[in-house]
């Protein structure tokens, strides 16, 4: 660099190294615009294919609804075994139900909330009791007509049956105490058991001692 050139860079006249600078800062906002329109691309792309996704699933669902039946197919499908009942320290659920039953139909999607609620905490077994298999089970929770809701406790004994579409709450209130009760039969605890707030059908109130605890083996 010149003595002349050095003279002018210092006293800021030298217009290459401005240009220079300008040339640069141009490039860099260039390649920032690049970045950040590619960065919007990639946004719009996945906001779109979720969009679709979305809508294809809302469209698939209605067109293809589930019915009532369908619902307690697919619970029987993911039923807990009867020799669950009593055996693992939860209480348990047992429904009687059948294709052709219309307040079973219209039970089974509170039947299901429920069950999403509880599956942890108690045992859902679901009993056709349209099929021919299902007679043993029948005679043994005295079932006499469906839709038939037996509420059994930690120990096997059945406490009460509900008959017909059940309230959730009322389905709530049942399962929470018999849930307390567990608590107090797994700890071994002196504090007494509460009686169920919605109690509707004894099937053994005349029954003898020890009929109404039902068990069996695999």
């Amino acid at each position: 660099m010149s003595a002349q050139e050095r003279i002018l860079r210092e006293a800021g006249l030298w217009e290459e190294d401005d240009e220079k600078t300008s040339t640069k800062k141009e490039e860099k906002s260039s390649s920032n615009s690049d970045e950040l329109d590619n960065s919007r691309r990639r946004n719009l792309s996945v906001a779109a294919i979720s969009t679709v996704f979305a809508l294809t699933n809302f469209f698939w669902q209605y067109s293809h609804p589930v019915t009532e039946t369908q619902l307690l197919a697919n619970m029987q499908k993911s039923s807990a075994p009867v020799t669950t009942i009593g055996q693992n320290g939860k209480p348990s659920v047992v429904d009687f139900w059948a294709p052709w039953c219309e307040n079973c139909r219209l039970a089974a999607p509170t039947l299901s909330k429920i069950e999403e609620e509880y599956k942890d905490k108690v045992n859902f077994v679901m009993i056709n009791g349209g099929e021919d298999a299902a007679w043993p089970y029948i005679e043994a929770f005295g079932v006499d007509a469906i839709p038939h809701l037996a509420l059994v406790d930690s120990n096997g004994d059945v406490q009460t049956a509900l008959i017909g579409p059940i309230p959730k709450s009322v389905l709530e209130a049942d399962l929470d105490v018999l849930l307390r009760n567990a608590n107090i039969i797994n700890n071994n605890e002196k504090e007494e058991h509460q009686p169920l707030p919605f109690v509707m059908l004894d099937v053994f109130k005349d029954a003898p001692a020890g009929r109404r605890r039902v068990h069996f083996d695999n």
